[in-house]
């Protein structure tokens, strides 16, 4: 299984998840949904985030050009929020996946 299947039949379809991808620590992006463009920079501030939540606290966590509100975190997971709309960020010892979460009351 490639990640961009990973992506596409384990994360968004479960249908929980709306938008997902993977990136390497470095920033790269080895797979994405479709239209979530998420940025090399924005990656690295995340891995940063992981090891430094100051860089998270005041600015919030910025994924494919919208940014929320950060909630909380540790070593390993963001949480984040905008609206109803959460973002979990899971870091593992390669790679970052940044998922956005369905608003469990939408259709």
């Amino acid at each position: 299984m490639s990640w961009q299947d990973y992506v596409d039949k384990q994360l968004l379809a479960s249908r929980c998840v709306t938008k997902a991808a993977i990136a390497g620590h470095d920033g790269n992006v080895w797979a994405k949904s479709e239209g979530f463009d998420i940025s090399k920079d924005e990656v690295a501030k995340i891995v940063a985030g992981f090891e430094n939540e100051s860089l998270l606290t005041g600015g919030g966590v910025t994924i494919a050009g919208t940014r929320y509100i950060y909630l909380s975190g540790t070593d390993r997971i963001i949480r984040a929020k905008l609206g109803k709309v959460g973002v979990h960020c899971m870091k593992t010892q390669q790679a970052v996946l940044p998922v956005v979460i369905r608003d469990r009351n939408a259709p």
